[in-house]
């Protein structure tokens, strides 16, 4: 059981600059951050099968995963 992971922007390197894993599906989406050592404040916006999440989310088989990270500026 898998789901998929798609981090946006500058949040790929964390995945070795790919548009998308898979991952195990039963972790909440902060847990799977943080096995991909990617803070957990640095996304802004959960979307997980285009429905806004909490990072406590516990992907299901079948879910994608969109992160989009925390914009600074100045």
């Amino acid at each position: 059981m898998t789901a998929i992971f798609r981090p946006m922007g500058m949040l790929k390197q964390y995945i070795g600059g790919q548009a998308e894993v898979a991952v195990p599906a039963g972790r909440t989406i902060r847990q799977t951050m943080t096995a991909f050592d990617m803070p957990p404040e640095i996304a802004a916006l959960v979307l997980v099968n285009d429905e806004q999440q909490s990072k406590d989310y516990v992907l299901q088989d079948g879910d994608v995963v969109k992160l989009m990270a925390v914009i600074g500026g100045g």
